[in-house]
């Protein structure tokens, strides 16, 4: 079986302007796939050169196998318990790699990449800069902390992004706005 780096589904709508992407998260646990899937990919950040890298697979010290979006759980739980810990994964241009939990930024941030179909090509992805939550009774965008895990779960919420909240018919995004 071949190795395909971690993705989640989601429905949404990409806006793009200036080389800056946002979400328009329509929603963030869908149940099928229709016009508005939309995939997600969050990568891992190597000390030193901040590559990113797209986990496919995590063996912990003892070779138990982590696999789908619990990695990134893993990651957060028991990633300074595990310093030799493998992660199976790819870089941005599709390429496999390996490296070991103590190579990673284990506290920071995800850069997330969106992609239109769930097989696009890994150097295809669209780095996502800020996520966009309609909101009802929301007249302008409003920048918010981040939003609680009930609305919006990991790895997801633990995006590098700017959150949002904005109408519900929002067609585009102000990007002079967001500052991440």
């Amino acid at each position: 079986m071949a190795m395909k780096a971690v993705k989640q589904h989601v429905h949404g709508r990409l806006f793009q302007s200036n080389g800056r992407a946002a979400l328009l998260l329509l929603d963030p646990k869908p149940e099928a796939t229709t016009d508005a899937s939309l995939y997600l990919r969050f990568a891992l950040v190597v000390m030193g050169p901040e590559d990113h890298v797209l986990p496919a697979l995590l063996l912990d010290d003892w070779g138990n196998e982590v696999r789908d979006l619990e990695i990134y759980q893993f990651i957060r739980e028991h990633g300074d318990d595990f310093p030799r810990g493998e992660v199976f994964g790819f870089d941005l241009d599709g390429s496999e790699t390996q490296l070991f939990l103590r190579s990673l930024e284990l506290h920071t941030r995800w850069p997330c990449y969106v992609y239109q179909t769930a097989d696009a090509p890994l150097a295809e992805g669209v780095r996502l800069h800020a996520v966009l939550l309609p909101t009802e009774g929301t007249a302008t965008p409003q920048a918010l902390d981040r939003p609680d895990d009930g609305a919006v779960a990991r790895p997801l919420r633990g995006a590098q992004v700017s959150w949002w909240q904005v109408p519900p018919d929002t067609d585009s995004f102000d990007f002079s706005r967001e500052m991440v």
